[in-house]
């Protein structure tokens, strides 16, 4: 089965933005971290921006998931990742 690109944009935005305030992080801070301008970070989040493999690699460590599960269904994620 073949994912829509626009609706795997919706799932890392998503997970990106559930998984940056469980780990109680500004986008600002995530920003940082990763080496980001902010409003990078919230353009991602937004659907707005498109990142690099190298920015999803960093954004996944920093979170503390797999760069793959970044584009996971998010109740999937949250199912894997035990957390409500």
């Amino acid at each position: 089965m073949t994912q829509d690109y626009e609706q795997l944009r919706l799932q890392l935005a998503e997970n990106i933005r559930w998984m940056r305030r469980i780990k109680n992080l500004t986008q600002e801070q995530l920003a940082l971290m990763a080496e980001v301008d902010r409003t990078y970070v919230s353009q991602i989040e937004r659907c707005s921006g498109n990142p690099s493999l190298m920015v999803l690699c960093k954004l996944a460590n920093i979170l503390e998931v797999t760069t793959d599960q970044l584009l996971t269904e998010p109740d999937a994620l949250r199912r894997v990742l035990d957390i409500e």
